[in-house]
């Protein structure tokens, strides 16, 4: 690689300012064979690709770009082996300690996006839904993070478009990963009880079979790609500001709107500025708005469907500590809670109504860790003025059927 005088690189650099910027708003990163991201350039998703699966051919990089929220660690050797390192932001030419001298990547997406709430994926330290159990919403989780479910997951169950790559030989969620689509009733014995870290993500949204399926919630779907391809993101009414929408800040280019809802798209991040409202779908958004919506507001105006009094559907498992869905609250996905801390610090002996949406069903305890005298709830309670439970629950478990 020839090395290129300040002047050069300089008006390089500027040029790559004013033209190269929207590449790092798109959900790849871009790898290039000389500096100043010159020469022949390949896009990687997030993945692990080795000597054979790398675009760019062996002991031939020099440049990378790397949007927010993405990280690229480089391995001399192939098997993601020999020395390494890692990096979170751009680099116009690599030193000479590895340019032209990496043999296998990793593209990791290090982004937390905000999710539909009924999106999540529930681990269990034991085969067929049993066991210990534990909700996580998309992220990265390491070995630390995983608590008592590192090396302990032995089935799982997959709500909502996400994919669970999981990582037996690395606690760092790096290196070599295998993919699930799908829930896992049994891992079988190259996975179960072996999972040190694991990063759960949106999988690529499918239009050929996917299409008109949402919306059974009143949510709004949005995809990173026109035709309503690419990664895709459901959310329900709410506001929704820079930071919640994560990675979609920036790169939404289609949208499919139900009826009866309605979105305002702002282009700066907190509600202001430029704004515009739409009530349909849009297969390819034009250039005033593709890859520029910073936030957006999802509204339902009274025509989606819901229940006959237009209250909201019940989303989500809400403890409250009075009657009638009163005092203080808190959400819980489904999980086994030993104790009422656990239960997103809800008081010990202090719940007295809990709504309950359809298909899920509540366990109450009157002992920690899931002792004692225990009772079963399949439906919302607006008081327990009736029972013997009011302000007496120490632990509870809840399930998805």
């Amino acid at each position: 690689m020839k090395p290129q005088t300040f002047l050069s690189r300089l008006s390089l650099f500027i040029f790559w300012l004013l033209t190269g910027l929207p590449v790092l708003a798109q959900g790849y990163v871009t790898l290039h064979e000389e500096c100043d991201f010159r020469g022949k350039s390949y896009i990687l998703e997030a993945g692990t690709y080795r000597l054979y699966q790398m675009k760019i051919g062996n002991d031939k990089l020099s440049s990378i770009q790397v949007p927010a929220g993405f990280r690229v660690t480089l391995y001399e050797d192939d098997y993601f082996r020999g020395r390494t390192q890692t990096f979170s932001s751009t680099v116009n030419c690599l030193d000479s300690t590895w340019n032209d001298n990496a043999s296998s990547i990793v593209v990791e997406n290090t982004t937390i996006q905000q999710t539909n709430p009924n999106e999540y994926v529930v681990f269990y330290n034991d085969c067929y839904n049993r066991g210990f159990s534990r909700s996580l919403r998309p992220g990265i989780y390491k070995g630390a993070d995983l608590g008592e479910l590192k090396n302990n997951i032995s089935s799982f169950s997959i709500f909502g478009n996400l994919r669970v790559r999981v990582y037996t030989s690395s606690e760092e969620a790096s290196g070599y990963f295998n993919n699930f689509d799908i829930t896992q009733n049994c891992l079988d014995r190259n996975f179960n009880d072996r999972i040190s870290s694991l990063v759960i993500e949106y999988k690529p949204y499918n239009s050929q079979t996917e299409t008109g399926s949402f919306g059974d919630d009143g949510s709004v779907l949005f995809f990173t790609d026109c035709n309503y391809k690419g990664n895709a993101l459901r959310l329900l009414p709410g506001r929704y500001d820079g930071q919640e929408l994560g990675l979609f800040r920036n790169s939404i280019a289609s949208l499919q709107v139900p009826a009866g809802m309605q979105i305002r798209i702002y282009k700066d991040d907190n509600f202001s500025g430029i704004s515009t409202t739409l009530s349909g779908d849009n297969s390819c958004l034009g250039f005033d708005w593709k890859n520029r919506i910073g936030s957006v507001m999802v509204e339902d105006r009274g025509g989606f469907g819901g229940n006959s009094n237009n209250q909201p559907q019940v989303q989500n498992v809400t403890l409250y500590t009075d009657a009638n869905y009163r005092g203080q609250s808190a959400v819980l996905l489904p999980g086994t809670y030993a104790n009422m801390q656990l239960a997103d610090g809800f008081p010990e002996k202090a719940l007295s109504s809990v709504q309950i949406p359809a298909g899920y069903r509540v366990v109450l305890y009157d002992q920690p860790n899931l002792r004692g005298k225990s009772y079963t709830l399949t439906a919302s309670r607006s008081s327990f003025s009736l029972s013997s439970w009011n302000d007496r629950a120490m632990s509870i478990a809840v399930y998805r059927n």
